[in-house]
């Protein structure tokens, strides 16, 4: 293999390393990570038509947050890997881009008939 062709999948096209994605790096600064579950959305959703000051990819994560989408929706959707799309997303986060729905209200507590369904499924399985 040539040495410029180590830089290019034939199925995949050309091959950008996930640290280039991010900037070198590996995780949120402040320890905090979005939970995989955690749903977000986009500021200004509906207004969306993509934007120069953000990288492309940043741009395919905003167009896939218009509507409330989890984080692993995310990175399963912009074929990214998970570690990246949880920096970007907490990029555009702080950047006040997109936020995340809260999960549960103070209080709230689960449908214990709910759950005994579930139980009662999973143990039919």
């Amino acid at each position: 293999m040539a040495p410029a062709d180590k830089w290019v999948d034939r199925n995949a096209g050309p091959v950008v390393r996930p640290y280039a994605l991010t900037g070198g790096r590996t995780g949120q600064e402040d320890g905090e990570t979005l939970d995989l579950i955690a749903v977000v959305i986009a500021q200004d959703a509906g207004l969306w038509g993509g934007t120069a000051d953000l990288t492309p990819e940043e741009n395919v994560i905003l167009g896939l947050c218009q509507r409330p989408v989890t984080v692993t929706d995310v990175a399963s959707q912009a074929a990214l890997p998970l570690g990246v799309v949880r920096i970007l997303l907490t990029d555009l986060i702080r950047r006040g881009r997109i936020t995340v729905l809260p999960s549960r209200r103070p209080g709230d507590q689960p449908n214990t008939e709910l759950l005994k369904e579930v139980l009662h499924g999973l143990r039919a399985l």
